[in-house]
């Protein structure tokens, strides 16, 4: 699940993408992440994914001896595919770009995206997570970042990537950094000086 504004490292291997990346880098550098549905090993040679996913601009590539591919993806937008070509050799689809919906106002964004980041900071800390990146970014780009470090599984990132609303997405977000922060503030009187927090 490419996430908007993430970066995502590929190790390209399989003759089919060599094909689709070397084609990418000759036009628009974009490659459209999917998900695929449960039960994909046995959908044949076009298993069925989710309709919406994330774009990615291929930002950094590296061709290795043998032809296979090192490349960083970073995450431009959220799409819906419109219809699929067939596959020769990889999977080609048209698609449209869903945009998100945007806070009502500057005020509440700048309310809900500052109190998710300092929630996020106090759980990082005491869970030991990633810190945010420092450079400063949209809210969408804060939304998926603090999204993949709060260990979703790939169902709940697809659905938190298929949600319009930014609203909607930190209020996702917040919920669960605050079930968390209500568990450990719990369970701190019980824990042995020496447990690891991470495993509660």
């Amino acid at each position: 699940v490419l996430m908007p504004g993430t970066i995502l490292p590929l190790h390209i291997f399989e003759t089919r993408y060599r094909a689709m990346v070397a084609d990418a880098l000759a036009g628009e550098r974009t490659i459209g992440m999917a998900m695929l549905y449960p039960g994909w090993e046995s959908g044949g040679d076009d298993p069925r994914i989710y309709p919406v996913g994330g774009a990615g601009e291929i930002v950094e590539s590296e061709e290795l001896e043998d032809g296979r591919y090192n490349i960083l993806l970073e995450g431009r937008f959220r799409y819906r595919v419109v219809e699929e070509s067939p596959a020769n050799p990889y999977r080609i689809a048209r698609v449209e770009e869903i945009r998100s919906v945007p806070f009502p106002d500057r005020d509440e964004e700048q309310r809900i995206t500052r109190a998710a980041a300092a929630l996020f900071g106090n759980v990082a800390q005491e869970l030991e997570l990633p810190p945010l990146p420092d450079d400063v970014f949209s809210p969408e780009r804060l939304a998926s970042e603090i999204a993949l470090r709060l260990r979703y599984t790939p169902p709940e990132l697809q659905a938190i990537l298929e949600t319009d609303s930014l609203a909607s997405r930190f209020e996702t977000l917040t919920g669960r950094m605050l079930e968390w922060k209500g568990r450990l503030r719990f369970l701190a009187p019980f824990r042995p000086p020496d447990l690891d927090p991470r495993r509660n």
